[in-house]
């Protein structure tokens, strides 16, 4: 038979095809759930300074009440020389070292001796000195003074002789001073004689009362600075001390030993406590917290 040109050719080959279009698909659904690779941010780490609040530090002070001492008299211009001290004094006081800072007061000062064993502050050219009434001035008139030697030399050449001061009027010197007493060597079972120093302001009274019983007793002034006083018996005693401010001191087991000097450990006056200096403030803690920030999501 003769095939003619209108007749339709059929492919040789349809399985071909087939397989082509096949492996099409399966290429296309390979590249569609291939492995991806994933693109991650990395998480930066955050510093943060926390700093706490000051704790306060515990204080081993005790708050104490500051008394308030009255102003110092004012200072008074005065006339001052030199004189050769020598344990003669006026005022009987016990154990003086020749080159201490002393003063020898007028006569109307020394009123019977009633400033002795106080202390005056004494300005001059070159200096100043802390001096203690010891003595009496004879020869002097108002506000004319005599300094044993070392207290002239701390405020003025010696060689000037004499010269112009300011002059004031301690009260309460610091440090306290400690009372002690001597009872006079004539002393017996029926009269006393006995001294007091170491108070460091002028005193105004003693009195003693016997320690089998009994009320006080004052005890009269003497020019020598000697308290006595008659028919107290042989002791012992507690004697009151009492300074012209009103300060008083009772000193226990005083008893008749005639010219022994006895120190008491006590103090006429407390000295008020300075202010304690205001703590600094501790430094506050510093705490550093390191903060991780939570991961990022990962994109294709």
């Amino acid at each position: 038979m003769h095939r003619t040109g209108h007749e339709e050719v059929h492919p040789g080959r349809p399985w071909l095809w087939t397989i082509l279009v096949g492996a099409v698909v399966v290429g296309l659904a390979t590249w569609w759930i291939r492995p991806q690779s994933l693109s991650c941010s990395t998480a930066e780490l955050t510093t943060t300074v926390v700093t706490l609040p000051a704790v306060p530090a515990a204080s081993a002070v005790t708050p104490q009440q500051i008394q308030v001492s009255e102003p110092e008299p004012a200072p008074e211009r005065a006339e001052a020389r030199f004189y050769a001290f020598n344990q003669g004094a006026a005022c009987s006081l016990p154990d003086l070292p020749l080159d201490g800072y002393y003063v020898s007061v007028p006569t109307d000062e020394y009123d019977g001796s009633t400033p002795c064993g106080s202390y005056v502050d004494i300005d001059g050219p070159i200096g100043s000195v802390r001096a203690q009434v010891v003595d009496r001035c004879p020869g002097c008139g108002p506000n004319q003074y005599d300094l044993s030697l070392s207290a002239f030399e701390a405020i003025a050449h010696s060689t000037d002789g004499v010269t112009e001061v300011k002059i004031s009027r301690v009260r309460d010197p610091n440090p306290a001073p400690e009372i002690f007493y001597r009872v006079q060597q004539s002393s017996s079972t029926s009269w006393i004689g006995i001294l007091f120093s170491g108070t460091g302001n002028p005193i105004a009274q003693v009195a003693l009362r016997p320690d089998s019983g009994g009320d006080y007793r004052p005890l009269r002034r003497g020019y020598d600075n000697y308290w006595t006083v008659s028919g107290l018996g042989r002791g012992p005693f507690t004697a009151q001390v009492t300074d012209i401010y009103g300060h008083a001191a009772f000193v226990p087991a005083v008893s008749i030993e005639p010219g022994q000097l006895r120190r008491t450990g006590i103090h006429l006056y407390e000295v008020p406590a300075e202010s304690p200096a205001e703590p600094l403030p501790p430094a506050a803690p510093v705490v550093v917290t390191t903060v991780v920030a939570a991961p990022a999501p990962c994109t294709p």
